[in-house]
């Protein structure tokens, strides 16, 4: 069958099927949640299994925070350094003319 196959190199699994894993895992404890908040019961005491851990080999940017493939972030990094403006985190507060022009209404108030 299918799982006859070889493994991959060095006996590790391969990418897909390690989140396909995950996902199956995150769909089975979705069910047993909402089976369990069915039934009345705290789903804080329910064992939750949250499948392997893939591992992230991305990078992340030292100016935005963002996480790109190693290729990609050899490209990014540099350019992001000489940007004005920055994305920023999500539940900052905006800085600067920006948070200032949106407390008096801005262009359209």
């Amino acid at each position: 069958g299918l799982d006859d196959r070889p493994a991959a190199a060095g006996g590790k699994k391969a990418k897909w099927k390690a989140e396909s894993e995950q996902f199956r895992a995150a769909m089975r404890a979705a069910r047993q949640i909402s089976q369990a908040q069915k039934a009345g019961i705290d789903i804080r005491t329910l064992p939750i299994d949250s499948g392997p851990d893939l591992p992230d080999n991305r990078v992340p940017c030292p100016h935005c925070g963002r996480k790109f493939a190693e290729e990609t972030a050899a490209r990014h990094i540099p350019s992001c350094k000489n940007t004005v403006n920055k994305p920023r985190a999500i539940g900052a507060p905006a800085s600067g003319a920006a948070r200032a022009g949106a407390t008096r209404g801005g262009a359209f108030g």
